[in-house]
């Protein structure tokens, strides 16, 4: 499985060297970041969290290509705590009055620690603990979403976001080939970096 993590880095990585070659070219420097925090269903019942970054890689009037980072931490009960790491490139479109439609792909690192031990049969016959039970999972998945840019209207630098999502987890304890859903919603916290770079310069003169 670390290759998996590899994978999922290199990934990461590759956003963040387009984002860097294509922001002057396409997107206002002041408005290439966007950090987003949010609630997190799996199966839109277990609840968790979810922290990422966004970087828009080109912009135009109506349109962003987005290439996105997540970490999100959730809870199932009596069970397992799951934690994904997800790379994720999308497409956002807004229109003219704020309303925001959107879809990513992503390639994610499913960890799951479960609440109960695992056991195995050793060389002499006896059952002997392995500790807790856990798995690590390939995660492809889809993200569609809709939202609303509030900088259209009120100048403020945030989107908020309602996404539903589908994750295929491979290999998997119980199943060959496991799917489950998830409800994402939350802000996206855009900040104008010039504007901040600008304040800074005139707070040390």
């Amino acid at each position: 499985m670390k290759k998996v993590i590899i994978i999922c880095l290199a990934i990461s990585i590759h956003i963040v060297s387009l984002a860097q070659t294509t922001t002057k070219i396409g997107t206002p420097i002041e408005n290439r970041l966007g950090f987003s925090v949010g609630y997190y269903g799996d199966n839109f019942s277990n609840f968790g969290y979810q922290l990422g970054i966004e970087r828009y890689l080109a912009t135009t009037a109506n349109f962003q290509v987005i290439g996105s980072l997540s970490i999100t931490n959730y809870f199932v009960k009596q069970n397992f705590t799951a934690y994904s790491f997800n790379p994720r490139i999308g497409i956002r479109y807004t229109t003219d009055f704020g309303l925001t439609l959107e879809s990513h792909l992503g390639l994610g690192y499913l960890y799951r620690s479960y609440k109960f031990d695992e056991y195995d049969v050793n060389s002499q016959g006896q059952v002997v603990s392995k500790g807790k039970a856990s798995q690590s999972s390939v995660m492809p998945n889809l993200a569609i979403g809709i939202g609303y840019d509030l900088r259209k209207k009120f100048n403020f630098p945030l989107v908020y976001i309602v996404r539903g999502s589908i994750n295929y987890n491979y290999p998997n304890k119980h199943f060959l080939f496991e799917a489950s859903y998830a409800l994402e919603t939350g802000i996206v916290f855009i900040p104008n970096l010039q504007k901040s770079k600008l304040k800074n310069d005139n707070t040390s003169r």
